[in-house]
């Protein structure tokens, strides 16, 4: 395997120790629709929020925040496959919320975690393009326009 899979594993690895930590439950890691996937798919310790949680890895800070690597299209994936997720296992009485997980660092010097809490918002029609959004696929998906 690449060495940027082996961090990035050992990114979700360290992230999921975070979540634990904090009392959610870890449904799924690597969770995967069609070619879409959600790295983590947690509940709050309330058991009232589904949590979909993307994770980003990065050695050093000097390539930037990690997490601005999540993009327009990243994230409409991430809704769409969270849609699957939650028509799949009948999750609907759930509220939702998507997080993302910044982890910088090495296993050797240790790894700092920035953790944001509703990152990104998955009813602004403006995160979606003008191809997007008159699709009849997305329009016909729950939660999308």
């Amino acid at each position: 395997m690449a060495a940027h899979n082996d961090l990035g594993r050992r990114g979700e690895d360290v992230a999921e120790e975070y979540l634990i930590k904090k009392g959610w439950y870890i449904r799924h890691r690597d969770w995967r629709s069609g070619h879409r996937d959600i790295d983590i798919v947690a509940i709050d310790e309330d058991m009232t929020t589904l949590l979909v949680v993307e994770v980003k890895t990065r050695t050093t800070a000097m390539m930037g925040e990690p997490d601005k690597a999540i993009d327009t299209e990243k994230r409409n994936n991430i809704i769409i496959a969270t849609a699957d997720y939650v028509r799949l296992f009948r999750l609907d009485h759930l509220a939702v919320r998507y997080d993302t997980i910044s982890v910088t660092g090495t296993p050797d010097g240790g790894f700092t975690i920035e953790h944001k809490e509703d990152a990104f918002d998955v009813t602004s029609r403006y995160q979606f393009t003008d191809r997007q959004r008159k699709s009849a696929y997305y329009n016909k998906r729950p939660g999308c326009w």
